[in-house]
């Protein structure tokens, strides 16, 4: 039979040391919102042989294979004040360093380099809640996994964390070929650490930018530090390169008098940005204290003018260039 694309599943869990697997269940699944699993991602390349013929003769080949993961994942708090949400061992992986206060919060910021972190993924087809899936479908683990972490909340929509995975290619097994006690055998699938979140909406949000309760229709953080792999002799490994957070705000356009957005582009003041999302013991909060934002546009919604701003998240002594907190 053939695959159910609907059951595509992945499986995160944070290695202890770069090129040693980790050990893994069904108790480590990502519950995603969007998902999109590439198990072959890879250059092609040509060899062309001048040999007297038209045309060349060269055949094609793939060179660096390697795995790609994207993934959205609800913004959510831990189950209970104090403990890592689910997302907090991928999070790790994508340059975020955890900081965990017993009974309090969980939070996240950029951290150092020499404290990289990698993880273990394992995707397939064909998992339920009750059995990992049949003969048939198969699975695939990719070890020192790395990637980048974005985060966006829209009025309306569920704020979420966005996820780019790369991964040392792992060639994928076939379920039936898979003995109990081998490490694909994920058994059943359940993540209890899961939380939903609600929408982002005057009930269940609040956000401020520079002391000002700006009207929000859209904030944004995108990671734009390259990750670069490499396949080479004696180096066979994958690293996030240099940090680089960007973003973008959307809002109601406030009056001149309250809050001078075009100075502001101008003279690129730096202010502080905070926006959170539920109620206290499932509180998503993203803040971050020294962000530029250039006007790029005033346009229209609802009758209203809206304003855009593009972002740039410096780097804070205290909370980095931006910190994610649950709490």
């Amino acid at each position: 039979m053939p695959m159910s694309f609907d059951t595509r599943f992945l499986i995160a869990r944070l290695q202890t040391a770069r090129d040693v697997a980790a050990e893994y269940g069904g108790a480590n699944l990502l519950p995603a919102l969007e998902l999109n699993h590439r198990p072959l991602e890879a250059d092609r390349q040509t060899r062309d042989i001048l040999d007297g013929s038209p045309g060349g003769a060269g055949k094609d080949f793939l060179a660096r294979p390697r795995v790609r993961v994207t993934a959205a994942l609800e913004a959510a708090a831990g189950v209970a004040p104090g403990t890592a949400p689910f997302w907090g061992e991928i999070a790790q992986a994508c340059g975020l360093a955890e900081t965990v206060e017993a009974g309090i919060s969980a939070s996240y910021s950029p951290g150092s380099d020499a404290n990289a972190k990698w993880a273990t993924l394992v995707g397939g087809f064909g998992g339920t809640q009750g059995a990992p899936g049949t003969a048939d479908d198969f699975l695939q683990e990719a070890i020192n996994a790395t990637g980048t972490i974005g985060f966006q909340a829209r009025d309306g929509e569920l704020p979420r964390l966005d996820l780019d995975l790369t991964a040392i290619y792992g060639a994928p097994v076939a379920r039936g070929a898979i003995a109990a006690a081998s490490p694909l055998d994920i058994g059943p699938l359940g993540q209890a650490a899961y939380r939903e979140v609600d929408p982002v909406s005057y009930a269940n949000s609040a956000f401020s930018f520079a002391g000002e309760t700006l009207v929000l229709r859209e904030l944004t953080m995108q990671d734009e530090t390259p990750v670069i792999y490499s396949d080479r002799p004696n180096d066979l490994s994958t690293r996030r390169g240099r940090r680089r957070y960007t973003g973008r705000m959307v809002v109601t356009a406030p009056a001149l008098g309250s809050f001078d957005y075009f100075a502001r582009s101008l003279d690129g003041t730096e202010q502080a940005l905070l926006f959170s999302n539920g109620p206290l013991g499932n509180r998503f909060e993203f803040r971050a204290d020294r962000v530029q934002a250039f006007l790029s546009d005033l346009g229209e919604q609802d009758n209203d003018v809206i304003a855009t701003f593009d972002l740039l998240y410096l780097h804070h002594d205290t909370t980095g260039n931006f910190r994610i907190t649950a709490k």
